[in-house]
């Protein structure tokens, strides 16, 4: 349910500011060209700050991964017993080995 609502916030705010943008673009006292310029520069700052945050949660998402497969190696190591080491005590004779 948590996912759900994440996701909805992140559609309302995203359609809230592309609403504010158009809106203020409309109403500006600034030419036209003017307007293109600022959105271009803003535009590009965007893109850089979302490539950031992209590498960011990859990273991230990388070191989760890490940190799952250690656990479950370190759990099975735990709950599942080496058999050779459980294995080298036994002393079985040639007759029972053939």
């Amino acid at each position: 349910m948590s996912t759900k609502y994440g996701f909805n916030a992140f559609l309302w705010a995203t359609g809230s500011l592309l609403s504010g943008i158009a809106l203020g673009t409309l109403l500006s006292p600034k030419s036209g060209k003017q307007n293109r310029k600022l959105l271009s520069k803003r535009a590009s700052r965007l893109r850089r700050w979302i490539s950031t945050q992209y590498e960011s949660v990859g990273i991230k998402g990388q070191q989760e991964l890490i940190n799952i497969r250690r656990n479950v190696q370190g759990g099975l190591r735990r709950n599942i017993p080496d058999l050779y080491e459980a294995t080298a005590q036994i002393e079985l004779s040639e007759h029972e080995l053939s």
